[in-house]
């Protein structure tokens, strides 16, 4: 049962539902009170993919765990929710891959206390984007039993959002519970692995068929990360055509709106009063004029490129590449392969993975006395 210290077995899927078997499994949760309340993405009453948290096992209907669309990453909604303690509550987070590294990240940044939390990672192969995702579902009676199943095409999916195509992380790094079911049958079993005390106390009076990880799953899994890895060097080779030299850079932020949306549904973009809001950029008329007669012209807005030279730098350790940055900007800017190859450039520098582990220190707060050697040398 146990393998390095994880308990595992196969649940057993009732009526070839996965979803429903879940909920019911949640529904004990709630009802024996070993959680007080679960957030999960769930469909709202207009059918557009959202996030609900749930206290009542009767509210359970709306909650979708399989649902494969994003409109925020949920670690956003954490930071909201559990920036202090809880007094007595017990909430589960029920969270994909990318959102479950985010919310280690912002652990890591002490901007989230896990006390009262417990950490359900689910599979996530890939998802698609919240907006047109209710006609989509609607369109086909079937999307979702379609979308369990077909496991052979999600690689190949060019629906799917930018950074989905290039994650590489279809199981949870970092979890409490982790809720298998790629590589596997969804319709007969799902596979649960747990990984802490936490974890381990969910498991309590589940019917499990106590086993390891199956071999069919590593191997799944193993091929997923290989096939998108292959897919991302590819997306960064084009990219890299487009960006390089500072003319080209600046043509590929050229329709930047400075909204800043993507710094504000970052999920580790934590600051309570960001640089680029400050006094610092609040220009009176007289000093646009003067900047203007400088250059004999200046672009408005202004200081776009700035911002996210400066974002990338402040940001690309603690990335996790979900993507939803892309996904907010109003003028489609392909923020989530820059990212993707900044942040994965970064990190390996620092042999570092974002999310990957609540032990591991975030490297600008680690002192290493042999880093970087070769440039301090040179």
């Amino acid at each position: 049962m146990a393998m390095n210290n994880h308990q595992s077995g196969f649940l057993k899927v009732q009526n070839q539902n996965p979803e429903e078997t879940l909920r019911q499994v949640f529904a004990g949760w709630l009802r024996e009170h070993k959680l007080t309340a679960i957030l999960a993405p769930a469909l709202s009453s207009a059918g557009s993919a959202t996030l609900a948290l749930v206290s009542e096992p009767e509210r359970l209907a709306s909650v979708l765990p399989l649902l494969p669309a994003m409109a925020v990453n949920a670690a956003s909604v954490v930071h909201e929710i559990a920036g202090g303690s809880g007094a007595g509550e017990t909430v589960g987070l029920l969270l994909r891959p990318c959102e479950l590294r985010a919310v280690v990240e912002l652990v890591k940044l002490r901007q989230i206390l896990t006390d009262s939390l417990v950490l359900i990672g689910i599979d996530c192969p890939g998802t698609y984007r919240a907006a047109g995702f209710r006609e989509l579902r609607r369109d086909d009676a079937d999307f979702d039993n379609k979308h369990v199943r077909n496991q052979q095409e999600y690689v190949s999916n060019v629906n799917f959002r930018t950074a989905c195509q290039m994650c590489e992380f279809a199981k949870p790094l970092t979890f409490d519970l982790c809720i298998g079911w790629l590589g596997m049958d969804p319709d007969k079993e799902l596979f649960l692995e747990a990984a802490t005390e936490k974890g381990k106390g969910l498991l309590e009076n589940l019917e499990l068929s106590v086993a390891a990880e199956p071999e069919t799953r590593k191997q799944y899994l193993t091929e997923h990360a290989r096939k998108r890895q292959e897919q991302t060097r590819e997306r960064i080779e084009q990219m890299d055509k487009q960006i390089m030299g500072v003319e080209n850079l600046v043509r590929y932020f050229a329709d930047c709106l400075n909204c800043h949306n993507c710094m504000k549904v970052c999920p580790v973009c934590y600051c309570h009063e960001c640089f680029f809001d400050s006094d610092t950029f609040k220009r009176d008329l007289d000093e646009h004029v003067r900047a203007s007669r400088r250059k004999g012209l200046s672009r408005m807005p202004s200081e776009t490129m700035l911002f996210h030279l400066t974002r990338m730098n402040h940001m690309m350790t603690s990335c996790v590449a979900c993507g939803i940055c892309e996904d907010s900007c109003p003028v489609t800017i392909g923020l989530a392969t820059l990212f993707k190859k900044v942040s994965q450039n970064a990190q390996q520098e620092f042999d570092y993975l974002a999310g990957r582990s609540l032990e591991e220190p975030l490297p600008l707060t680690t002192f290493r006395e042999d880093e970087f050697k070769k440039v301090g040398e040179e």
